[in-house]
């Protein structure tokens, strides 16, 4: 492992022809949990290549468990700023 290089990197290796092959095969009759038993690479390395690959216009097999990654959750409106009287305020 090279110096600096984190485990996540050194972990990974390019993706070969042979799983390119499979992952096309595969996406559109299994789900991502299955994908990544099958190529033995992490959940988020399976959904991006597929991304990628424009394999995302086709849905997994069982894409209610991606309905998160799908759908991120909603962030709150920003709060308004509360302004008090400069009467009431510590510093004139």
């Amino acid at each position: 492992m090279a110096l600096g290089a984190s485990m996540t990197e050194a972990a990974m290796s390019r993706w070969t022809d042979e799983e390119l092959r499979e992952l096309i095969t595969l996406w559109p009759t299994h789900s991502v949990a299955q994908i990544v038993k099958r190529l033995h690479r992490p959940r988020w390395a399976i959904r991006s290549k597929a991304k990628r690959l424009r394999l995302d216009g086709l849905q997994p097999h069982n894409p209610s468990e991606d309905v998160e990654a799908d759908n991120p959750p909603k962030r709150r409106p920003p709060q308004r700023k509360i302004m008090l009287p400069r009467s009431l305020r510590a510093d004139p």
